[in-house]
């Protein structure tokens, strides 16, 4: 085997390997032998084939195996020994291989490859990014406690339609549900007020809703059954009525509410909603941080970056046949987004950033407390929470999203701790006014992880998300 390391430019670099006969036909031979004991060939005993039909049926594919391996191997081998830190998959350059397994025994595979580039990244010396925290108005924690309450309130079955209740309609052998607070003015004046088991006539249910969405819930009709000139007309009976009245605030009904003792006043009540709100809404201005602060990143970190080879390697392996003309015009985004895989990978490496298993159990069990337990004490249910973490985790791909959010969450940190940070606090209007008045984004920036628990079943082993490598791991590692 011949191995020569030639050097085009100092981003990328070429590597060719030669290959003869002596270098894999032991191994061939080897396998032959394996196959032979259990090739089951017709008019032969299993084991008793002649070697010459057994190299006719296997030994070229053996052979093309065997090189492929050992060109892999070899490859991988001289990148380590010789301590070369590549970016993307080597690329074979067809012009200069030789590669016939057909009608030859000696291989030339020649292999360009992109050299890591070196980059200067000092967080703390980049222009200042804004971030935004929500905070909640009277009028939202208001509504908040109001919804707290309606949950601890009892149900009853009224006479007659509320402005908030849960209404059953009967009409030409059909049933529809709906809440009456997603009527519209006219819906309202025609159902408001009525009573159980009354009938209406000739009413346009299209012009009784809100919007066509709440329509199409009600009627439970999807986007290829509606018919978007249909009035919906129907002469219809209430069913029923539902309506949950809201608790009492009093010992009883913080008791219940939070059983953990978290919250047991007015007081403390108001502040609580105020922080659920402003959790509400975290998701949105973290991810408005995360892109403005990639985007700072992004271009005020200069990098060398081997182009024509990126482009070709796009050319190459492209889920699509792409056009050397989309090519131009979406590369700006491929080169953004390689870029910020680049820096994501430098500064996870300094700042050690890993997310564990704990981390995801963690999150698991918190997620589903949250969710659907905290009217009780976590030690209560804690037997069922082990059980919906368990059930979740074996989930592979749910298990990968929850390590690229947590990641993505610690990198968030990072940046907010290292980098010049301009604080802003406003109602939710105001957080509107701070997104439009910014200029709008031209280049998709790498995208964020959105949550990942499923309502239901939430693996056991899976790799930690970070920037990723572009370079395979040797064969039979």
């Amino acid at each position: 085997m011949n191995v020569k390391h030639e050097m085009s430019d100092a981003l990328v670099q070429e590597l060719v390997i030669e290959i003869a006969k002596d270098d894999y036909i032991a191994e061939v031979e080897k396998e032959l032998k394996k196959h032979r004991k259990t090739a089951q060939v017709p008019g032969f005993r299993v084991g008793n084939a002649p070697m010459p039909m057994i190299k006719r049926l296997y030994e070229k594919h053996l052979i093309s195996d065997e090189v492929n391996k050992l060109t892999s191997n070899t490859l991988y081998n001289y990148f380590e020994e010789n301590k070369i830190d590549t970016i993307f998959e080597p690329m074979v350059i067809d012009e200069k291989s030789t590669i016939d397994f057909e009608n030859s025994d000696h291989f030339v595979f020649t292999f360009e490859f992109a050299i890591r580039p070196t980059f200067e990244l000092d967080l703390a010396s980049l222009p200042v990014v804004k971030t935004y925290q929500v905070l909640a108005d009277q009028k939202q924690i208001d509504e908040y406690v109001s919804q707290i309450r309606k949950r601890q309130g009892e149900y009853s079955n009224p006479d007659s339609i509320g402005d908030d209740d849960y209404v059953t309609l009967h009409a030409n052998d059909q049933t529809f549900n709906f809440f009456s607070n997603d009527l519209s003015d006219a819906g309202k004046a025609i159902f408001v007020g009525k009573s159980l088991n009354e009938k209406i006539e000739n009413v346009s249910l299209k012009e009784a809703f809100a919007n066509e969405m709440i329509l199409k819930k009600a009627l439970r009709l999807t986007d290829e059954t509606y018919n978007v000139d249909d009035t919906y007309t129907y002469n219809v009976e209430i069913g029923s009525i539902g309506r949950v009245g809201m608790a009492e605030i009093n010992d009883e009904f913080f008791a219940k509410a939070f059983p953990d003792g978290s919250v047991t006043n007015m007081e403390q009540l108001e502040a609580y909603a105020a922080s659920q709100i402003t959790a509400q809404w975290k998701q949105e201005t973290d991810r408005k941080f995360m892109n403005d602060a990639i985007t700072t990143i992004i271009d005020h970190t200069k990098m060398d970056l081997p182009e024509a080879f990126i482009k070709r390697y796009i050319l190459k392996h492209a889920n699509e046949p792409i056009t050397d003309e989309k090519l131009e015009e979406e590369y700006p985004k491929y080169l953004n987004s390689f870029k910020w895989q680049l820096i994501e990978n430098r500064i996870a490496e300094t700042e050690n950033l890993q997310v564990s298993m704990e981390d995801v159990e963690a999150y698991i069990r918190n997620f589903y407390y949250q969710s659907y337990f905290k009217n009780f004490n976590q030690e209560d249910v804690a037997d069922r929470l082990n059980e919906l973490v368990k059930e979740q985790l074996k989930d592979q791909k749910q298990v990968k999203a929850l390590y690229d959010q947590l990641f993505d969450e610690k990198m968030m940190q990072v940046l907010d701790q290292k980098m010049n940070i301009e604080r802003a606090s406003g109602d939710i209007q105001g957080f509107i006014e701070y997104i439009s008045g910014q200029k709008m984004e031209t280049e998709e920036k790498p995208k964020k992880t959105k949550k990942a628990v499923k309502s239901e079943e939430p693996t056991e082993e899976t790799e930690k998300p970070k920037a990723k490598k572009t370079t395979k791991k040797k064969e039979n590692e």
